[in-house]
């Protein structure tokens, strides 16, 4: 087997021995264990009511408290003070050892948001916006990105001049970007405000020097509304997708083999200069990550049912029995037995039957690895742009498309029709299908993070993609929508979470008073 470049072998032993040492003097942050355990129990229970993936929990954690803290305290010393002590509290960060100097840090953050807010230019969306973006720069400065940012920069540095596109689809400029972009999305499935942030940043460097602009912020609150807009573009590419899908092999063997390389720390050089040898481990650590992505995909699966059951049964409470009683003067028990159970049990049914990947995916992963590395050129991949179509294809192929909704739909409101299904228990039934169904496709798409090779297809294949893509269209629809209207993060967030908080503070405080006093009996 041919050996690997020199020069990629001395870039990942750069990468990976570059550690990023915060140097400080100042006391560690501590939060009482007793106030930890309310709080991670909290946040779990918080978590099974918001379904988000496991990865963007922390980050979803820093938007509800920095939204929480502005609205009570609003001032960015305060609220930095809280965030930092909340994350640690709920383990999202470790205790007892992050210096209390973090504190300045991540009130600067804080500041920038809260004096752009200020000023109030754009619209609600840019408010969230900035939010976003504030929330993924707090989370990096949180916790060490150094490595990552090293992994995701040689692959797009193997990439940027391989990917090739339909001459006049894309510059080159944002062809680079949009491989940027797909690094970012496939290598640490980075969402919309993680790269928003370093978009952002990249479009506007002052961004990262408040001193030079914080006290004139103006000018910098109208350059962040062009700013968006650039990345937003970028973002919301048509071409995003099939990059994606061209940089997800190579990116899902760069973090196999950062994982040998991490479970090696001694052995690292000696593991790059022997590529069979490294094979031997890449199968190892692909049986691994294969072992964990079913373990994630239970926690998952458990999750949503629990979700997916808590919410049914109060919108059965407080919608289809009150809704049966007014029009039908009755409740139909059997479609409402079946409405509550069949989210929950599909979910379930789903989960179990989802396979992982075999042999085959492992030699992918290790071609992958062995392109990256190799002596000789990567190859070349063009994305090949489907031509327009004229006016008569988009009319039949969209009257086709919507045939498949009529088709889908009308068959379920057939089958419940039989069973005696009220026309709202029947809505009620296909809103919790379509939900379930979109849940049961992100928890696939969970399942193939590891899968470095594409999807078969077949006349199986597109005869479930003709009955399915409507009821899943349908399900991500609705959970956009629902997400915005979510009673039960209301009544968590609103009602629940700012008191509970309050108490955890009063209990911490007290617990660092009684120490006080057991000290002065010394």
């Amino acid at each position: 087997m041919t050996a690997y470049e020199r020069k990629s072998i001395d870039e990942l032993l750069r990468i990976t021995t570059t550690l990023v040492e915060r140097k400080d003097d100042s006391a560690p942050i501590t939060v009482h264990a007793a106030v930890s355990r309310f709080a991670v129990l909290y946040e779990k229970v918080r978590n099974a009511v918001d379904y988000r993936a496991e990865h963007l929990l922390r980050k979803a954690a820093i938007v509800r408290i920095l939204k929480r803290q502005i609205a009570l305290e609003g001032d960015a010393e305060a609220v930095a003070n809280q965030l930092i002590r909340e994350l640690i509290a709920a383990r999202y960060l470790p205790n007892a050892k992050l210096p209390e100097s973090i504190i300045d840090d991540a009130m600067i953050v804080v500041k920038k948001y809260l004096v752009l807010k200020s000023i109030g230019l754009g619209d609600e969306k840019h408010a969230e916006w900035l939010l976003g973006i504030t929330a993924a720069e707090l989370e990096e400065l949180v916790d060490d990105h150094s490595e990552v940012k090293g992994y995701i920069n040689f692959l797009y540095e193997k990439l940027e001049n391989k990917i090739r596109i339909n001459e006049g689809a894309l510059d080159d400029m944002n062809r680079r970007l949009q491989v940027y972009i797909a690094c970012h999305r496939s290598f640490v499935k980075a969402d919309d405000e993680m790269i928003g942030f370093k978009l952002a940043r990249a479009y506007q460097p002052e961004w990262m020097e408040p001193a030079n602009w914080i006290k004139a912020p103006h000018e910098m609150a109208h350059s962040m509304l062009e700013v968006q807009e650039c990345v937003q573009l970028a973002l919301e590419n048509r071409l995003g997708l099939k990059f994606l899908n061209v940089v997800k092999p190579w990116a899902i063997s760069l973090r196999m083999l950062q994982t040998v390389l991490a479970d090696n720390p001694d052995r690292k050089e000696e593991l790059l200069l022997d590529p069979e040898v490294l094979h031997r481990q890449l199968e190892i650590v692909a049986d691994k990550k294969i072992k964990e992505s079913r373990a994630k995909i239970r926690r998952g699966t458990f999750r949503a049912i629990i979700y997916l059951f808590i919410t049914k049964i109060l919108i059965a409470l407080a919608l289809e029995v009150p809704a049966e009683l007014f029009l039908y003067s009755e409740v139909h028990y059997v479609s409402l037995l079946i409405n509550i159970s069949f989210p929950p049990v599909l979910m379930f049914l789903v989960g179990s039957l989802i396979r992982m990947p075999g042999k085959e995916n492992v030699n992918r992963i290790k071609l992958g690895v062995d392109e990256l590395m190799g002596t000789e050129t990567m190859p070349e991949v063009k994305i090949r742009i489907p031509r327009e179509r004229g006016a008569f294809g988009r009319v039949m192929f969209g009257s086709l498309y919507a045939l498949t909704f009529l088709i889908s739909f009308g068959g379920v409101f057939i089958g419940l029709a039989t069973l005696k299904f009220t026309w709202v228990s029947s809505l009620i039934f296909i809103f919790f299908l379509s939900i379930v169904s979109f849940f049961a496709f992100r928890l696939r798409a969970g399942a193939k993070e590891y899968i470095a090779i594409p999807r078969k297809g077949g006349i199986t294949a597109m005869f479930i993609d003709f009955f399915s893509i409507p009821v899943l269209r349908a399900g991500r629809w609705l959970s956009i929508t629902v997400s915005r209207f979510n009673v039960f993060v209301f009544f968590f967030d609103f009602i629940i979470e700012a008191p509970f908080k309050i108490f955890l503070n009063i209990l911490e405080e007290w617990s660092a008073f009684i120490k006080e006093k057991k000290d002065e009996l010394e």
